[in-house]
């Protein structure tokens, strides 16, 4: 008989630690953060990210795409875990378009600095 208690206990004791793990780990819909990681993919698009960093922004997509599935099952952990994965690629693939635009830019400039500086030379 105080077998057959212990066994209870112990099955209503761990069944109760799943329940409190569960319910702790779900925490609220990542909604607000699904949606900066949009507009940060629209700001990375915008700054030439499919030409500039086209992987980065392949790999925030996935992850987007990955956390709005798992809303869908209502699991906010890993909504969470993937939106937070793509904010971190869109950011990157944002900062790297931007960085090369700024490069190219750059150069343009030099080779229009020193197309003048020949024909300055080239002037008597």
């Amino acid at each position: 008989m105080a077998s057959m208690r212990s066994r209870c206990f112990t099955i209503v004791a761990a069944l109760s630690v799943m329940f409190v793990m569960a319910c702790a780990s779900t925490g609220p819909a990542p909604v607000d953060l699904i949606s900066r990681v949009e507009m940060v993919i629209q700001g990375a698009r915008s700054s030439q990210a499919e030409t500039y960093a086209p992987l980065p922004l392949k790999l925030a997509e996935e992850k987007l795409a990955e956390a709005k599935a798992a809303m869908d099952e209502d699991d906010y952990d890993r909504a969470r875990r993937a939106a937070e994965a793509a904010l971190a690629d869109a950011e990157l693939a944002q900062s790297r378009a931007k960085a090369e635009k700024t490069k190219r830019l750059s150069e343009d400039m030099e080779k229009s600095v020193r197309s003048l500086h020949e024909e300055i030379e080239r002037k008597p």
